[in-house]
């Protein structure tokens, strides 16, 4: 695609993106709430469904060849712990290698920061002072100040409710996605858009967003220690959409205010997804380890 083609693509892309937010937010709580209801659906129907498999299977059994083929797979399927930490791990390769071709992209100066340059100018000029106002106030609920203290003080009550694996596991994954995001940002030393007021600059490099990555692992953690032994699919559903809202609001907001370019915040929400997936594995194992402690502290 020739530059000038890539431009145009970025000015009418941050001309509509208010429209486009919304139409977005609107299509990701749609698809949240049909695979809530199709999961009730499954959970409604599933003595029938079970049913119906388990008669499937039981004719297929009498089958010699079938018979060997399920005592094969029985032995080399995975339990769910493995299962889990495989899946984690796929997760955090497809966020590093993403993180790394995008990093590439931005040093190498190629399209992608053509695209950068011209949504940022186009959005500048398409901004309006109501909007500005509104977010320059969300994007203060994604500050390091702000997320370090809701990280204290959600710690201390799990301090205090006696959960101390899941309150130290939860307060050095904040702390360790502000170290990484620090680190990243002096290894790529990109400059932030020269377009926002003065006031709203804030010092270091930009990429990747703080703010994304930062409310990305904050609010994707939270979820998980909600949602670990949730058995309604409703309210899961309800709770991840308000999630992956407020991330994609709260990247938005960077974008809207000049602060940072649009690769910056996709860069962000990648790396906060790596970062996540890590200190989710790490809880896993923990609590696992914790269980035996736990039971020979009973025993005794």
């Amino acid at each position: 695609m020739a530059a000038s083609d890539v431009e145009r693509a970025a000015a009418f892309l941050a001309t509509h993106a208010l429209l486009l937010l919304g139409l977005g937010l609107a299509a990701l709580l749609l698809a949240l709430a049909v695979g809530a209801a199709l999961v009730r659906l499954v959970t409604y129907y599933r003595p029938l469904l079970l049913g119906g498999f388990r008669l499937v299977v039981a004719q297929a059994g009498r089958i010699e060849s079938v018979r060997r083929l399920f005592s094969s797979m029985r032995s080399l399927l995975p339990g769910a712990y493995v299962t889990l930490h495989l899946t984690l791990g796929l997760a955090l390769v497809i966020a590093v290698t993403a993180f790394l071709i995008l990093g590439q992209e931005v040093l190498g100066r190629s399209a992608v920061v053509s695209f950068d340059t011209a949504f940022a100018v186009a959005m500048h000029h398409a901004s309006s002072p109501r909007w500005h106002a509104a977010f320059v106030v969300i994007t203060f609920f994604g500050a390091g100040g702000v997320l370090t203290l809701a990280t204290v003080v959600i710690g201390v009550v799990l301090i205090r409710r006696g959960q101390r694996v899941m309150a130290y596991t939860w307060m050095v994954a904040q702390l360790g996605g502000g170290i990484l995001n620090w680190t990243l940002k002096g290894i790529y030393g990109r400059a932030r858009p020269e377009l926002a007021d003065a006031s709203l600059y804030a010092p270091g490099f930009a990429f990747p967003s703080g703010h994304a990555m930062g409310t990305l692992i904050f609010v994707g953690l939270g979820c998980y220690l909600l949602l670990r032994d949730q058995r309604s699919w409703t309210t899961a559903g309800a709770i991840i959409g308000l999630a992956l809202s407020w991330c994609v609001i709260m990247a938005f907001s960077r974008l809207y205010l000049g602060v940072h370019f649009v690769s910056d915040v996709v860069a962000g929400l990648v790396a906060g997804s790596g970062w996540l997936v890590v200190c989710i594995s790490a809880l896993e194992i923990l609590r696992k380890r914790s269980r035996p402690l736990a039971r020979t502290a009973e025993v005794r």
